[in-house]
């Protein structure tokens, strides 16, 4: 709740009322692509809106199209998203899919490209096995801290030293990989690896699984393969 309390009041000081409704809309829209399907209540509890003003916005983004709703009235991304989405870093979305995909079949896992959103390490594409099932789900918007789980901690290895940081990410920048358990998903290790994208830009390439289920080290170098077709991209 205080990532989208802050955000809301930083617009309100820089820009006034127009500048909030925008914020609390953006806020509303990532609440529900990380939590969906969800309901208002849900919605109101994790922006910290007034129940009343997260339904106005709700029903705003739904009747726009960028959110739909269910019979059963929970709320879910919508397919007006996809225009907007298929505008940014397509290039760079298709050829991580393609590298992913052949991650996730050689692992027989959920695989996945993180990229950093603020302090939040945010998942771009996701690539699941389609000859076994994958032992985690994992989809597309899911967030989390840069500093808690592989995907956040690998990105911030990619990224010049901060004070304080984690000692995983200093460990990580010498040996080009990061592992922690527990901390993305409960009970499921997560592998990750940085990347460097052109325009100084990073991301990570990531692996979640069951611990003593996995061949780390051919998992190891299946995401270094990955994550060297999308250097540089």
């Amino acid at each position: 709740m205080e990532q989208y309390e802050g955000r809301m009041a930083e617009g309100k000081v820089v820009g006034g009322a127009g500048l909030q409704t925008l914020e609390r809309g953006l806020a509303v829209l990532e609440a529900v692509a990380a939590h969906a399907p969800c309901t208002t209540t849900t919605i109101a509890e994790v922006t910290g809106l007034h129940r009343s003003i997260a339904y106005r916005v709700l029903c705003t983004l739904e009747a726009n199209g960028y959110l739909h709703r269910d019979d059963a009235g929970r709320y879910e991304v919508g397919l007006a998203v996809l225009t907007v989405a298929s505008a940014v870093r397509s290039d760079l979305q298709s050829l991580a899919q393609t590298a992913l995909s052949a991650v996730a079949e050689e692992t027989a896992t959920v695989a996945f490209l993180a990229v950093p959103h603020g302090e939040e390490a945010l998942t771009l594409v996701t690539a699941e096995p389609q000859a076994a099932a994958s032992p985690v789900s994992y989809r597309p918007g899911v967030r989390h801290p840069l500093t808690r789980g592989a995907p956040g901690l690998a990105i911030l290895a990619a990224l010049p030293p901060r004070p304080h940081e984690r000692p995983e990410v200093t460990l990580a920048r010498d040996l080009g990989s990061v592992r922690t358990t527990g901390e993305v998903v409960p009970g499921i290790t997560s592998l990750a690896v940085p990347v460097r994208l052109r325009a100084g830009r990073v991301a990570s390439a990531c692996l979640l699984f069951v611990a003593g289920r996995q061949d780390e080290a051919a998992a190891l170098a299946s995401l270094r393969a990955a994550a060297e077709r999308l250097d540089g991209r």
